[in-house]
């Protein structure tokens, strides 16, 4: 932009600012909502102005200006009749220009066009956070002026429908380093009984360390079998190759994803494992109990941590016989750990990558009832994805030492995908 240009800019900014100081001053702008409302008397005028300047390129002459001795082809034919334009502000209205050819398509705001770009979006935004058709319609009323009726608001989200199947089919990568699976709950009607049914969720890091999630899947309830289904599913869909693979450790699922992807290390959540021995604790003990056992699978090699065992059974082993036995129990689960370099073991030991995600997922469910059928889900879940996934526009923590671990620890089984 040249120095001409960025005058021209400032002086209309000023301009504008000059006028809100000069209503302030005259008291017609008292608080922060006078100031939006004058802020959004000025949208109206403006598309007006950039409508007619539309024309005035389209006939390559301004309104005013006469072409002696040239022949005019085209020229203007007055203006169609107003219509009221939906935005994000309230209702505006607007007259479209005419020509008299009626070559004239304006681009700014489209014939027939009644609401500005992304007013949609508005819509479809408030339904992923888990908003009732009517809930939109109030909502729409309430704070933008804008009255939208449940058939058109149903309208809008329809298209959804197509864009969530199309995702829940999409191709995958051949390669993710970690994976996560987990479930969450959700009211879902059949028939004319309702019943909780399980949401399978698996989130991926891919070769680059950019984080997705690869896809949901709804059954009756959890179950190993199932995870059978879901691991074929992403086969089916392009991945090859799964380094890392963290989950609650429900039975039949290692089982389950070594017939699918025999190479891929599963392993079982840390946290879920607390939680376990959490679930014996007396009350009164429970943050020391769960302190202690946190030595154990924090500790920077195996020896450390054999030690802290003792260190525990010592402690623990006369009055409290049962959380001494599962605690030396979930050691198989921690061992694999300790072979590992400590940023690839903190991004495999707790699948809490795929539980915050639920928990997001929970927010626009819970309280909602239950859904009238699996689509309903499918569709709030899925928006509520695509919400998620804007914020991982960066590879995971310590991404570049992970990367040499992984060549290190893989060589060729990784490296190959890297530049697919």
């Amino acid at each position: 932009m040249n120095k001409n240009n960025q005058e021209k800019e400032k002086s209309v900014n000023e301009i504008i600012i000059d006028e809100a100081v000069k209503q302030f001053k005259e008291g017609k702008i008292k608080n922060s909502l006078d100031v939006e409302n004058y802020l959004d008397s000025l949208l109206q005028p403006l598309m007006q102005k950039l409508l007619d300047t539309e024309l005035e390129n389209h006939l390559e002459y301004g309104r005013y200006k006469h072409l002696k001795g040239k022949k005019i082809e085209n020229a203007r034919n007055g203006y169609c009749k107003e219509k009221t334009v939906r935005t994000k502000y309230g209702n505006i209205k607007l007259k479209t220009p005419r020509d008299r050819k009626a070559t004239f398509n304006p681009i700014i705001i489209e014939k027939g066009q009644t609401r500005l770009t992304g007013f949609e979006d508005k819509c479809i935004s408030l339904y992923a956070r888990g908003m009732s058709v009517r809930d939109i319609e109030k909502t729409l009323k309430d704070m933008y002026g804008v009255k939208i009726g449940k058939d058109e608001i149903t309208k809008l989200i329809s298209v959804v429908s197509e864009e969530t199947e199309k995702w829940r089919t999409r191709k995958l990568k051949p390669m993710y380093v970690f994976t996560y699976a987990d479930c969450l709950y959700i009211p879902i009607k059949d028939d004319i009984m309702s019943s909780k049914k399980a949401i399978y969720i698996i989130i991926g890091v891919d070769v680059q360390g950019y984080k997705e999630i690869l896809g949901m899947w709804i059954d009756k309830t959890e179950s190993g079998s199932f995870w059978s289904n879901v691991f074929e599913d992403l086969k089916e869909r392009g991945v090859e190759e799964i380094l890392y693979m963290s989950s609650d450790g429900i039975a039949g699922f290692k089982g389950s994803l070594e017939r699918v992807f025999p190479k891929t290390q599963s392993q079982r959540c840390v946290v879920h494992l607390v939680r376990n021995i959490y679930s014996l604790c007396p009350k009164k003990n429970a943050k020391e109990i769960i302190g202690d056992y946190k030595k154990i699978y924090t500790s920077s090699n195996l020896e450390e941590a054999e030690f802290q065992l003792e260190v525990f059974k010592k402690k623990y082993e006369k009055e409290q016989k049962r959380i001494v036995k599962k605690v030396e129990d979930f050691m198989e689960y921690l061992e694999p750990l300790f072979e590992l370099p400590e940023e690839i073991r903190k991004n495999i030991y707790t699948s809490n990558a795929v539980e915050s995600v639920n928990a997001a997922l929970r927010k626009v469910t819970r309280g909602k009832g239950a859904f009238p059928n699996e689509n309903s889900v499918y569709k709030v879940l899925y928006l509520r994805i695509k919400e998620l996934s804007e914020k991982w526009k960066k590879p995971i923590k310590n991404w570049k030492i992970i990367q040499q671990q992984l060549i290190e620890l893989f060589g060729d089984r990784y490296t190959k995908y890297l530049n697919l």
